[in-house]
């Protein structure tokens, strides 16, 4: 049962210490509140799991994707998808029945909810020229000119050493408000060359309502130099246009041209991943880099009008297990010039691997991860952001590389690393899995109960696969991949939706079939449909950035109103699906733009 609740304007909050309006009022005009009240949520195991695959029914079978978003793109309420499989050095030929890029709208067909194809009427994939066909690599969402509808970032990956054949920049499409976008020219992102720009988030930096631009860069040209092109901010002015905020910052890192050049801070550093969100509490972001090359992640903070990196403050920019003695390379290094200390963990197996450059291979700069996402959001409850970091991680690097890791956040924007066993985040029981490809992960109660739980994509590696793991609400975790259903081999991306709208949310995946033993052949798009159901209520209409508490008579919930993350592109629905384990109200809600001030509701009841 699906109730409806449309609460009246607030009135603005007076000011005060406590940062709350004195008398306690329903939700603002513009934000909707679905109530569903289902009670508990349905049982799941092995042999009735929580997710069934219904790729066929919602009409997605002929579709491929790698990465893709989940928005509502036409404002009727339902999350589309925007499906994505270029990397960013071909484009799409339409007249061929050629697709990198996909525009898939979700519409009632035959008396269900299924997908529609509209990617050329929807006008996404127009080139620079006007010619069909786009060479875009990452997407993500929000309003840049205020009109309400969600616009579109498109951001060109490519590497120097490859022929520029399609000419893209990175740009903002804008929406006509059904769905249907136009290209803006002189965005202020366009640049004169090419940007590797591996992914994108969308957030509020300077609390005027206006939706700004983070942005995270790749080597320069891969294999050949050390150099990246630095992350980038660009500050909205409202109509969708955006300047260039970064050159002067602490964000305009210097040229990586050495080894010396490589272990100073102040250099660049290849990032994957582009996440920004309120980590210290000031109801501002923090705007994050997950980097690649077991290299040190970037925390950039502002402090007294100016951006300073904090990673190494914050405990953010590696794990502090920095023992290099198993590192493969540096054990046989080790067995050919001999005299290392610290002594080699092990014996060398071929003297091949015999590499390693004292002062730099044993560098705290060389013993970080390959981050690939940073996800951030309150997984304990205790109304902070907590993350956590996707890694590949390889055998051959030994304990130093860092593996995916839940971070915990004690409520200053300091971050503990979680001891992956403890926390139970280890996979298949406790065994040994040290060759990781993490590339993709998520937040969501998949259950409503009221508490974050964990799915990690895992591709290109043998033995891979989605993992889920179930937040046990004490601190803990239990490995849930077959119980969920949520356990697809080599899965790549992932969108988290209600698609249906019946108060739970569903699951859509891409395939890997990357450096060989892939079950799949091409990157076929995967749904998965949550048929436990439960009691829920889903907030839309909320500002980008938004932080919202919910408190029921059991817990307080914390989110934050997202606007992309992760490797290549991750986004989810802007509605927030809120678990309300079994009941069906809430003593309070508290809604805090960013640089704003707290308004708090009165007790909210769907029945």
């Amino acid at each position: 049962m699906i109730l409806l609740a449309l609460f009246g304007c607030a009135e603005p909050p007076e000011s005060g210490s406590s940062g709350l309006a004195d008398d306690p009022v329903g939700l603002p005009a513009e934000v909707n509140a679905d109530w569903f009240c289902g009670g508990a949520a349905r049982s799941y195991d092995r042999d009735q799991p929580a997710f069934t695959e219904t790729t066929e029914a919602w009409g997605l079978t002929d579709f491929t994707a790698s990465t893709m978003i989940a928005l509502d793109l036409d404002g009727d309420g339902y999350p589309d998808l925007v499906a994505n499989e270029q990397g960013g050095e071909g484009r799409d030929d339409p007249a061929s029945g050629v697709y990198g890029h996909r525009v898939l709208m979700n519409r009632e067909v035959a008396g269900r909810r299924a997908f529609v194809d509209e990617t050329v009427q929807s006008g996404l994939i127009v080139s620079a020229d006007g010619s069909s066909g786009s060479g875009h690599g990452v997407y993500v969402g929000a309003d840049v000119d205020g009109d309400g509808d969600v616009d579109l970032f498109a951001g060109r990956t490519h590497d120097k050493g490859n022929d520029d054949v399609t000419g893209e920049r990175n740009a903002i499409f804008l929406n006509d408000g059904a769905g249907h976008f136009s290209r803006l020219a002189g965005s202020g992102l366009e640049t004169d060359i090419a940007m590797p720009t591996a992914s994108a988030a969308f957030t509020e930096v300077d609390g005027d309502g206006i939706a700004d631009l983070w942005v995270v860069n790749w080597y320069e040209e891969y294999g050949v130099t050390p150099n990246s092109l630095p992350p980038k901010l660009y500050r909205g002015v409202g109509d969708g246009h955006f300047t260039d905020v970064s050159d002067g910052s602490a964000m305009d890192l210097k040229p990586t041209r050495s080894k010396e050049s490589w272990t100073q801070r102040e250099n660049r550093r290849p990032g994957f991943g582009a996440t920004a969100c309120d980590l210290d509490g000031d109801r501002s972001p923090e705007l994050l880099q997950s980097t690649y090359a077991r290299s040190w992640n970037l925390m950039f903070t502002q402090q007294d009008g100016e951006w300073v990196e904090i990673g190494e403050e914050a405990g953010f920019d590696e794990d502090p297990n920095l023992d290099y003695s198993d590192n493969l390379y540096y054990v046989c290094w080790c067995a050919v010039t001999g005299g290392c200390d610290p002594e080699p963990a092990f014996a060398c197996p071929d003297t091949k691997y015999a590499s390693w450059t004292p002062g730099y291979d044993d560098h705290p700069s060389r013993l970080g991860g390959n981050t690939f996402t940073t996800v951030c959001g309150d997984v304990d409850n205790d109304g902070d952001a907590d993350l956590f970091n996707a890694e590949i991680h390889h055998e051959w690097a030994g304990v130093s590389a860092d593996e995916s890791q839940l971070l915990l956040n004690d409520g200053t924007g300091h971050f503990e690393h979680g001891d992956t066993r403890t926390l139970g985040l280890d996979r298949k029981g406790g065994g040994d899995h040290t060759d990781l490809g993490d590339l993709h992960a998520a937040f969501l109660d998949y259950d409503n109960d009221g508490w974050k739980d964990l799915l990690v994509g895992e591709s290109d590696y043998p033995d891979t696969q989605f993992w889920t793991w179930h937040n046990q609400g004490d601190g803990t975790w239990e490995e849930a991949s077959d119980e969920t259903g949520l356990n697809q081999p080599w899965p790549h991306g992932i969108a988290v939706a209600d698609f249906d709208l019946d108060g739970d949310v569903d699951v859509v995946t891409g395939s890997s079939h990357a450096r060989g033993g892939s079950p799949w052949v091409d990157n076929a798009l995967h749904l998965y449909e949550n048929r436990l159901g439960g009691s829920s209520l889903r907030l839309s209409g909320l500002a980008l950035g938004a932080h919202v508490e919910v408190t029921t008579a059991q817990t307080t919930q914390s989110f934050e109103v997202g606007g992309g993350y992760g490797v290549g592109g991750m986004q989810h629905d802007l509605a927030l699906t809120i678990g309300l384990a079994g009941e069906c109200a809430v003593e309070s809600i508290a809604i805090t733009p960013p640089f704003g001030e707290t308004m708090r509701t009165d007790p909210l009841s769907g029945q």
